[in-house]
This record gives C-alpha cells, sequence and structure tokens, in this order.
C-alpha cells in the first residue's frame, strides 16, 4: 500500500492518505482508480516511509553529554485499529552489512556500552496508531570520529509488516568547527621533491573533542593526501589534529599527529607560528600553517621535513 507520511512530523501518524479518502474515498485517473478504503492494516517505522529505508540522521553539539531520541511504530490503515497491535523491534546488523555494501558506506554498529533502548515489545492500543520506544544515549563513551549507527526492524507483530520496516539511526557529535572543506594551497616536501601537494581538495573536519578535530579524507580516512609524481598518495601513520582556543575565538592553538606525537615512523605534527592560524566564526574558512616532523629523515633540528600553507573553504556540514 503507497502512502504518504508528514515529512515534518512524521511521529503523528496522521496518514494523507485521510484527506484522500473524503473526497469520495479513491483517486480516479483516466479509466481506473485506487480505492484505499479497502486497505489492510500493516505496521511500519513512519520515518523509514519517509526517506525509504535509509539513515535518520540526528547532530549535536559536542558539548551535550547524553541525549534521548524515540523509536515510533505506526499502524498504517484508513481507519484506526479496533484491536491492539504488538510489535517486536530489534536490531537488524545485517541490514546494516547490507546497505553499507549497496550504498558504498562504511557505517559500524553502535557499541552497546553507548546506548539503551526502553523496551523492544511495543503495544499501540486499540484506536490508536503510535507506540515507542526510547533510546538513551551516553556520549561521553562515543568515539567520536566513527561513524556509528543503530540498526533497528520490526522482527514481528501482529498486524502484517510494511516495507518500511528497516532504519538506521546515526547520531554524531559535531563541534562548530566540524564540516565539509575545500582546501587549496601548497607544501614542500624537504626529503623528496617529488612529493607535492594534492589541492584543491574537498575533505572534512571531524569533530575529535570540544575544540579539536581531525583533517580526513572522505575515502582513505584521517589521512593528508598527495602527489607522488602523478599519482594520488598520502602521508602513512600521518594524520593532522587541530586544536584550538577553548574560548571560541577561533584561534588554532596547535596541531599534532592523530598516530601519535610522535608516530611510530617519527612523524609528528607542528603549528608554524609564522601563519595567519585562524578559524573565520562567519564565514567558517580557516587559514593555517604547520609542519610534519620526521627526524629520522631530516635528522638536524627543527625536523621538519614537510610544510603546509593552506586555506579551508567551507562548503557545509559533512554527511
Amino acid at each position: 500500500m503507497k502512502k504518504l507520511i508528514n515529512t515534518n512530523k512524521p511521529y503523528t501518524g496522521l496518514i494523507l492518505i485521510l484527506s484522500m479518502l473524503s473526497l469520495g474515498s479513491c483517486l480516479k485517473n483516466g479509466n481506473y482508480y485506487t480505492d484505499f478504503a479497502s486497505a489492510a492494516a500493516s505496521v511500519d517505522l513512519p520515518l523509514a516511509a519517509t526517506n525509504n529505508n535509509g539513515v535518520e540522521a540526528f547532530s549535536f553539539d559536542v558539548t551535550v553529554t547524553s541525549t534521548t531520541i524515540p523509536i515510533y511504530a505506526n499502524v498504517a490503515s484508513p481507519a484506526l485499529p479496533t484491536k491492539a497491535t504488538t510489535v517486536v523491534l530489534a536490531l537488524d546488523t545485517a541490514y546494516l552489512t547490507s546497505y553499507n555494501a549497496t550504498n558504498g558506506t562504511t557505517y559500524e554498529l553502535l557499541p552497546d556500552s553507548v546506548y539503551k533502548i526502553s523496551t523492544l515489545n511495543l503495544t499501540i492500543p486499540a484506536g490508536q496508531r503510535l507506540d515507542s520506544a526510547v533510546v538513551t544515549y551516553d556520549f561521553t563513551k562515543l568515539n567520536l570520529t566513527h561513524s556509528y549507527v543503530l540498526p533497528i526492524t520490526i522482527a514481528s507483530a501482529s498486524l502484517p509488516i510494511e516495507q518500511w520496516n528497516h532504519l538506521l539511526y546515526y547520531v554524531s557529535v559535531k563541534n562548530k568547527y566540524d564540516g565539509k572543506y575545500l582546501i587549496t594551497g601548497s607544501m614542500v616536501d624537504a626529503a623528496n621533491s617529488n612529493l607535492t601537494g594534492y589541492y584543491p581538495w574537498t575533505a572534512y573536519l571531524v569533530t575529535t573533542g570540544p575544540n579539536s578535530v581531525v583533517l580526513t579524507d572522505p575515502t582513505n580516512g584521517p589521512f593528508h593526501l598527495i602527489l607522488n609524481g602523478a599519482s594520488t598518495s598520502y602521508y602513512g601513520n600521518f594524520g593532522v589534529v587541530i586544536n584550538f582556543d577553548p574560548s571560541g575565538s577561533g584561534a588554532i592553538t596547535s596541531v599534532v599527529n592523530y598516530y601519535g606525537q610522535p608516530a611510530s615512523n617519527t612523524r609528528s605534527g607542528k603549528l608554524d607560528p609564522s601563519g595567519i592560524n585562524l578559524w573565520d566564526p562567519t564565514s567558517k574558512d580557516m587559514d593555517i600553517n604547520y609542519f610534519m616532523l620526521q627526524p629520522s629523515v631530516i635528522t638536524t633540528s627543527p625536523f621538519i621535513r614537510t610544510s603546509f600553507s593552506e586555506h579551508y573553504k567551507y562548503l557545509g556540514p559533512r554527511p
């Protein structure tokens, strides 16, 4: 049964099909019509109906330590149900795996320690359309650099189950620097002139704490892309973590290596104090100069192997 849900408030359970019925209990189109009044009742997850069984994303400010999000089950029918409807929810890791394979995503299953579900057994009373469970998230236990999803499905119900019975809940915590950026600039590698800058480059700044982000390539993860001749490459065991002044001024206070300061290959990050080194709160653009140090290759102080001078143009929220 095809139906339309109020996308602004899907949890209301008000199916727009009811307004169609008031016009005569049918929709006419040429020589045929669809009689919705005879449609059988079924159950679904209403948010899944609005986004075609995809990901329902919720983003919160990094200062939030916990939150609750409801999971609604809905009875889809022209008339209100005359009997109570039971619905059993469950985690569906197989659906998450299938979604990743189909869409090229890398969502991970949300760890048990991060959330609690109030109940998996719902009862929608007679004469009503909705019942809900509540998921409580503890963000203090969440690794902010991972993309975690809670995959929910309707495992069984006392009414037939609609096709909209899968939903992936993606909850992310983001600070104000988090986002999608177009990076331009220059780099110089003192040890290998064949290694040059990969610009322009569209990348993410991903929240790692209240005042820090890690530079992340959408495909390769927290690495800095470079060119090796004409080929795309990146520095192994080097990821750029940018720390900002806790006052919120946008001033950049330091750069460190995501893989260790220093990493096993002696690479570390360091802010170049000669740069502007500022995130603009109005445009959300950023200018930054920094170094990759590697004493095992550049053996004299200050051990600077690569210098970066970059401008980040804010493009919008990252996916």
